[in-house]
C-alpha cells in the first residue's frame, strides 16, 4: 500500500462511479450545533502549551524554552459540537472540538474530565449518543490552555469546566437537532500550508526562493483540501451549522492573551458569514505548519494575500476556500454509522514514557492517567474511529497524524481525499502519529530542528493508527476496494481482534 495519494480528475471521476448514487435534494437528516465558552475568565493567568517544555521552575529558559503563559484579553475560546442523526435508523453521531492544546483520554487526577469520561457522561444522558459514536477532537491552539500538563497544566478546577461545557455543547446540539439537508465539498489551498521536513520549510517567508527539491518521497505531500459540510434546515434553508477542517498546525499566532488559533478565528468567520454555528477541526497536522501568513508560493491572488495582519489575512485565505468548496457543492446522501476500536501500542520511546512517569521532576506534570487499560507496562492504549456521514468518511486519530495517514486509509477504501476528513487529537493526544515507517530515519535525522521523533510514543503508531482506521472505516461501510493485503495492516488487525489482553 503507497501512503501518498495522487488523485486526478480522472481517478476522481472513476471513484465517483463507485459510491451510491445520491438524490436531487439529499437525505433528509436530524442535525443540531452548540458552542460553550471555556474561556479562563476569573482564572487569571494560566499555563499555555506549545512551545518549549516545562514551566520554567526546573528547565531554564535559555536551555529550550518554557511555555508559555496568558490570561483572559477577549479572545473566546470554545467547546463546539455538531450531531447528526439519521432518520431512517435512529443512529445518531457527536462530533465535537476543543480549543486547547489538547486532553487525554484520561486524567491521573481528574477521572471525570478525560475524554473517555466525558463521551460516558453524554452517552449516560443521551442513550442514543453511545460512546462509539461521539469523537471529541481538540484545536491544538499552541496559544491556548495546557491540559496536558508539558507546560505545567492548569487548575484542576478549570479543568472541570471545560469538560463540563464540553458535556453541555454536545448535549445542545443533539437537543437542538432539527430537519436538515446536507451539503458537502471542498477546495484545494496548499499555498496556505508548508511541509516542516521538506524545502518548503526554507520558503515559509514570502521573501524565500529556496528549490522545492529536498523531500524523502515518504515525506513528500499534504493534505491541502479545505472541507466543508454545511447543514441547512430543511424547511427555511437557513444554515444550523457550517463545519470545516484543514491541515494546519495551529500556530498562526495573531490572538489576543488566550485563544484558538486559526480554528476559533475560522469558526467565528464561519458563524458571522453564514449564520448558524461555525466550527472549524484540525486535520492531519503532522509536520504541517501554517504559512503566517504567506509562503513564498502562497497564490497573490487569493482575497487577503494584501492584508498584513496574518489573523485578518489567514482566516480571509480560508474563508476564500470555503467558498469554493460550498460553490456548487453536492447533497449528501445515505447512512449515518459509527465505529470506534481500543488500541495497545508498545511505548519504545523512553523519552516520553519517561516524561509521563516523572514529568513533574522537570517542571512537566504530565497528566495522563497511568491507571489500566490507559498504561499498561511500557505499553498506552487509546481510541480510534471512524464516521459515516452518507458518502463521507471522517476519521478520528489519538494524536498529530501524517498525512500519509489519511492517504492510506483512502487508498484502501477508495474514498477519494475530498471527502475523507481526519480530525487530529481526538479522543487522546499521543503526540506525532509519524508513517509510514520507511520514513522515521529521515525524521530521526532532522532532530535538530524538527522535534517529531522526539514527541512520539513509537515509530511504528502512525502505521498501527492508520490500520485502525482502515478497519473502522470498513465497519461502517466503506467497502468499495477489496481488501488490500498489506503486510504491517495484516500484523496489527490480528493483533487488535484478540481484544486487549492486558487492560484487565
Amino acid at each position: 500500500m503507497r501512503h501518498v495519494l495522487v488523485l486526478t480528475a480522472l481517478s476522481i471521476a472513476l471513484i465517483a462511479t463507485l459510491v451510491p448514487a445520491r438524490s436531487a435534494t439529499g437525505t433528509v437528516y436530524l442535525v443540531g450545533a452548540a458552542t460553550k465558552d471555556i474561556s479562563p475568565i476569573g482564572w487569571g493567568t494560566i499555563n499555555l502549551g506549545g512551545f518549549g517544555l516545562g514551566d520554567g521552575t526546573v528547565i531554564p529558559g535559555q536551555v529550550i524554552g518554557r511555555g508559555g503563559t496568558g490570561s483572559f484579553q477577549g479572545d473566546h475560546i470554545g467547546a463546539r459540537a455538531v450531531v447528526v442523526q439519521d432518520q431512517a435508523t435512529g443512529t445518531a453521531i457527536a462530533l465535537a472540538t476543543v480549543e486547547t492544546q489538547g486532553m487525554f483520554a484520561a486524567y491521573q487526577h481528574d477521572p471525570k474530565d478525560g475524554l473517555y469520561a466525558i463521551e460516558q457522561r453524554v452517552a449516560h444522558d443521551i442513550p442514543a449518543l453511545p460512546v462509539s459514536n461521539i469523537v471529541i477532537s481538540n484545536d491544538h491552539t499552541h496559544s491556548g490552555p495546557d491540559a496536558i500538563g508539558a507546560w505545567g497544566f492548569i487548575p484542576s478546577g478549570y479543568l472541570d469546566f471545560i469538560a463540563s461545557q464540553t458535556v453541555a455543547a454536545i448535549e445542545e446540539a443533539y437537543n437542538s437537532r432539527r430537519a436538515a439537508t446536507i451539503v458537502a465539498g471542498a477546495d484545494d489551498a496548499p499555498d496556505l500550508i508548508y511541509n516542516q521536513t521538506c524545502t518548503e520549510a526554507l520558503n515559509q517567508s514570502p521573501d524565500s526562493n529556496y528549490p522545492n527539491n529536498i523531500c524523502t518521497p515518504f515525506l513528500e505531500g499534504k493534505d491541502s483540501w479545505v472541507r466543508v459540510l454545511q447543514a441547512r434546515d430543511a424547511a427555511s434553508g437557513g444554515v444550523i451549522t457550517t463545519v470545516a477542517s484543514y491541515a494546519a498546525h495551529s500556530t498562526l499566532g495573531g490572538g489576543n492573551g488566550v485563544h484558538g488559533d486559526w480554528p476559533q478565528f475560522l469558526s467565528e468567520a464561519l458563524t458571522a458569514t453564514y449564520g448558524g454555528t461555525g466550527i472549524a477541526f484540525e486535520g492531519t497536522n503532522g509536520r504541517i505548519q501554517p504559512c503566517r501568513p504567506r509562503c513564498s508560493y502562497t497564490n497573490a491572488s487569493t482575497p487577503g494575500y494584501s492584508i498584513s495582519d496574518r489573523r485578518p489575512a489567514y482566516t480571509t485565505m480560508l474563508m476564500y476556500h470555503v467558498a469554493k468548496a460550498l460553490t456548487g457543492a453536492p447533497s449528501v446522501s445515505g447512512p449515518v454509522k459509527a465505529s470506534k476500536t481500543f488500541i495497545r501500542q508498545e511505548a519504545t520511546n523512553p523519552f516520553l514514557l519517561a516524561l509521563l512517569l516523572h514529568g513533574e521532576k522537570l517542571g512537566a506534570p504530565i497528566q495522563r492517567s497511568r491507571r489500566k487499560p490507559w498504561l499498561v507496562g511500557n505499553t498506552i492504549g487509546t481510541f480510534v474511529s471512524a464516521i459515516r456521514i452518507g458518502d463521507q468518511l471522517i476519521n478520528g486519530a489519538p494524536g498529530e497524524p501524517y498525512p500519509n495517514i489519511a492517504a492510506g486509509v483512502s487508498e484502501a477504501t477508495n474514498v477519494p481525499a475530498v471527502r475523507h476528513w481526519t480530525l487530529a487529537l481526538a479522543d487522546d493526544q499521543l503526540g506525532y502519529l509519524i508513517a509510514p515507517i520507511e520514513s522515521w530515519p529521515a525524521v530521526v535525522a532532522q532532530i535538530a530542528v524538527n522535534d517529531n521523533s522526539i514527541f512520539n510514543v513509537s515509530p511504528t503508531i502512525g502505521d498501527h493508527v492508520m490500520c485502525a482506521q482502515i478497519r473502522m472505516s470498513r465497519k461502517v461501510g466503506f467497502t468499495y476496494k477489496p481488501l488490500v493485503g498489506d503486510p504491517r495492516c495484516l500484523v496489527w488487525d490480528r493483533v487488535d481482534s484478540l481484544g486487549d489482553p492486558l487492560g484487565g
